[in-house]
């Protein structure tokens, strides 16, 4: 174990790390630490003696250099505090800190051109945006896409917060609104947890999915949308990239000086990316639409490693090429050479964030014979090199 030496950073860590989307900060941040560091890191932990202590009181008692904070109402007096914030707001954004927030827009954008590649024509979004702004710009991101493929959106807002999660009174309303979405619609939730009462509604009162209502949510939680009754498709966010940044904008205000006022340096934000949808069965395409489209689906995405041709759909489908065409076109809404394309740099952009190998070597591994093809159409549909994406979305320890 490291040894922390006298004069490393004292950090007041104030994240329970009870969600995903916290524990994937909490992870960004030890790959900086591990890297730059060490720091000294505080932490509260209900079941230790000091439990009835306020975290006014412990945080005076570890005097840190500087905090790290989720938001809550119990914390709000540390904001005054003279050091530097790093803040994780729930409800708003606080002006004159350095937040930390998700790019919630591209987020509900990933979202509807996911369901609507899908082939999904009805849509609808489930939220709670009077409350959060994170669900707000979420919402906005979906129902914007949408509109400029020419579709309208229902909207379903919970006014409950977390108590909804409860299954309150709203609960039978919520019920009754998706008994009335129209079969086929793609609803997106605006966070994994309230997807999973959502499925529970829609089995409550008999909507099945897929094959009535494709669900997806946001913040790929495993243990959420894997032990659901239908596995459940997800956003990804680059949480621990962000975790990473974090502690690597608190560091630059430190260096300033160790007591420095959040207050007497200027806020920086911290922007969590979405990275991918990780597609699952409650969006499963193959289970829903008609079944020649699904098969020539399928055979594309058990192939996604290979340079396939059209002629190689075709040929694993009963219909013509010109029928095969009409059909998948009428679907998805693109023509079966796009959507291999883009089916293939989706692959493409997926191994350049999980794995160490170089650009070169994921493009041998695709069958492309060199790099070139590919990291020119990449960059044509992503706006940036394959290095470029690499090194904002990825971690640090990737290769070139």
């Amino acid at each position: 174990m490291k040894s922390v030496l006298p004069s490393a950073p004292r950090i007041a860590l104030l994240m329970e790390g009870t969600r995903n989307y916290e524990r994937g900060l909490l992870r960004g941040i030890a790959k900086y630490t591990n890297l730059h560091g060490p720091w000294q890191f505080y932490r509260h932990v209900p079941y230790l003696p000091d439990q009835h202590v306020s975290p006014v009181e412990l945080v005076r008692t570890w005097q840190p250099d500087g905090l790290i904070i989720r938001e809550s109402e119990h914390y709000d007096e540390l904001l005054d505090l003279p050091m530097p914030v790093m803040y994780v707001p729930t409800t708003e954004p606080r002006s004159g800190l350095s937040n930390i927030v998700v790019n919630d827009y591209a987020v509900g954008r990933m979202a509807a051109q996911h369901l609507y590649e899908s082939g999904l024509r009805h849509f609808a979004f489930c939220g709670m945006n009077a409350l959060f702004f994170w669900s707000r710009l979420r919402c906005e991101g979906f129902c914007e896409t949408l509109s400029e493929y020419g579709h309208e959106v229902s909207i379903f807002e919970s006014s409950q917060g977390d108590e909804f999660l409860n299954r309150n009174d709203e609960f039978e309303t919520l019920q009754q609104w998706l008994r009335d979405l129209p079969s086929q619609t793609g609803l997106m939730v605006c966070t994994d947890d309230f997807s999973l009462l959502v499925q529970e509604a829609c089995l409550a009162v008999g909507r099945s999915i897929p094959e009535e209502i494709a669900l997806i949510g946001v913040g790929n939680d495993e243990a959420v949308c894997d032990l659901t009754t239908t596995p459940m498709s997800s956003v990804s966010l680059n949480t621990e990239r962000a975790g990473y940044d974090a502690a690597e904008q608190l560091a630059r205000q430190l260096s300033r000086g160790t007591r420095r006022s959040h207050k007497q340096t200027k806020p920086v934000n911290v922007v969590v990316e979405p990275l991918r949808v990780v597609a699952r069965r409650s969006t499963d395409a193959t289970l829903t639409f008609d079944p020649d489209v699904s098969t020539a689906i399928a055979f594309i995405n058990e192939r996604i490693n290979y340079p396939i041709e059209v002629n190689d759909v075709v040929n694993a489908v009963s219909l013509s090429r010109r029928a095969l065409y009409d059909h998948f076109k009428s679907v998805t809404g693109q023509t079966i050479s796009a959507y291999i394309r883009e089916r293939r740099v989706e692959h493409f952009a997926r191994l350049l964030l999980e794995t160490n190998l170089t650009i070169a070597e994921i493009a041998y591994a695709m069958g492309y014979d060199t790099d070139t093809n590919i990291a020119r159409l990449f960059q044509k549909t992503r706006g940036m090199t394959p290095h470029a994406f690499r090194r904002k979305f990825g971690g640090n320890t990737t290769t070139g």
